[in-house]
C-alpha cells in the first residue's frame, strides 16, 4: 500500500536511527554513571569509618576506656546504636544498607591512652 501525503507517522529508517542514537548515548553514559556510583559508595564508607573513629575517641575520653572493654559493660554493637555518639543512628554500609560490616569487624585496639 502506498503512503499518501496526508498520513502521519515515522518510517522504519527514522525509528532505527533514533534507536541507534539512544543506544550510543547509553553506551557512553552508563559506564560513567556506574563508576561515579562506586566512588560515592567508597566515600560513604570512608566517612562512616571516620565517624566511628571519632565516636570511639569521644567515648574513650568520656569513659576512660574503649567501647566494649571498660565500664560500664557494653558491647561494640550497643556502642554503634548509641544516639549519644551517633545522633543520626549507626553508620550504614551503602551497598548492603545494614551496619553489620561495622558490628563484627571493627577493632577497638586503635583507642589511644588518654594522657592529661
Amino acid at each position: 500500500m502506498a503512503r499518501g501525503s496526508d498520513e502521519a507517522g515515522f518510517t522504519f529508517m527514522e525509528v532505527l536511527a533514533v534507536v541507534l542514537l539512544l543506544g550510543i548515548l547509553a553506551l557512553v553514559a552508563l559506564p560513567n554513571y556506574f563508576g561515579t556510583q562506586a566512588d560515592a559508595q567508597n566515600a560513604v564508607r570512608v566517612s562512616n569509618v571516620a565517624a566511628i573513629n571519632s565516636a570511639a575517641a569521644l567515648y574513650q575520653y568520656r569513659n576512660g576506656a574503649c567501647p566494649g572493654t571498660g565500664a560500664p559493660a557494653e558491647t561494640f554493637v550497643l556502642f554503634l546504636a548509641d544516639t549519644t555518639y551517633f545522633p543520626d543512628g549507626s553508620p550504614v554500609d551503602p551497598i548492603t544498607k545494614t551496619n553489620a560490616i561495622y558490628n563484627t569487624n571493627y577493632s577497638t585496639t586503635l583507642c589511644r591512652t588518654h594522657v592529661p
